[in-house]
């Protein structure tokens, strides 16, 4: 028995000692502190979108990020070339995006800005883009399928979008359909906007609906804790050449306008 907890002991100051070394390596590449430190599944998920897409299409594209949180994923972007960058976060957020702003190496724009509570003039003033970088956002937003439907609406035709979003809790059963949990009035763990965590297959679901057709399911989670997948979904979608959006009366064929996520 001692034999055994020696060995745990042994591996346990190994993988902890490898893991600090891993840490002190991006910290020096990205210059970030320890609190800031990053998810290794953002840098997996980029090495996959360039896997699947190839550098040369992004190069001297118009890319969007919406919550850029600590800079990293806008430091990667920048390096793909784009002709700009713009970055879409909340008025509070834009104390802690200034300390690492000045660092991306490409044309850039800061929005202060909610996507979902933008005038109709501002919205469109956004232009379109190659690339729409959005991840740990979908669910801190209560109207997910109006979301993602802007997303899509931001999006030339055959651009990217690159998703991510935490998921449903609990349930082994629930998390393989496509169910949402709420979580109101007493939101989860007392944060003060996440409401709703939708199952992964209610993500795709919803991203079928808005119009999106190829959709590349991420394995970015291997490369930090395998467990993450369990309660957290990435994607890769194109937005198709000719638009394929759900209607609300499709199989009556009576009113084409009335487009899934664009009510008002």
């Amino acid at each position: 028995m001692s034999l055994v907890l020696s060995s745990i002991s042994r591996l346990e100051t190994y993988l902890k000692f490898n893991l600090n070394i891993v840490k002190a390596f991006l910290r020096k590449i990205y210059g970030v502190s320890h609190k800031m430190e990053p998810m290794l599944y953002r840098s997996e998920l980029f090495s996959e979108l360039k896997s699947l897409v190839g550098n040369d299409y992004f190069e001297s594209g118009r890319f969007l990020e919406i919550g850029p949180k600590d800079g990293l994923d806008s430091y990667r972007l920048a390096a793909l070339k784009p002709e700009e960058l713009v970055l879409v976060d909340l008025p509070e957020k834009r104390y802690s995006i200034e300390r690492w702003l000045h660092k991306i190496v490409c044309p850039y724009k800061f929005v202060e800005a909610n996507i979902m509570y933008m005038s109709r003039e501002d919205f469109v003033s956004l232009g379109k883009f190659d690339l729409v970088w959005c991840t740990g956002v979908l669910y801190h937003n209560a109207e997910q399928l109006r979301f993602l439907r802007k997303l899509y609406n931001l999006l030339s035709p055959g651009g990217y979008l690159v998703l991510e979003s935490a998921t449903l809790r609990d349930s082994r059963q629930l998390r393989s359909g496509n169910f949402v949990q709420i979580h109101y009035p007493d939101t989860y763990n007392d944060t003060g906007t996440i409401t709703h965590f939708p199952t992964r297959g209610a993500i795709k679901t919803w991203l079928n609906m808005v119009g999106f057709k190829d959709i590349y399911d991420s394995l970015c989670y291997r490369a930090s804790d395998r467990r993450l997948a369990q309660h957290r979904y990435a994607c890769i979608c194109q937005r198709p050449m000719t638009d394929s959006s759900g209607t609300y009366y499709a199989k009556s064929g009576c009113n084409p306008t009335y487009i899934l996520g664009e009510s008002t």
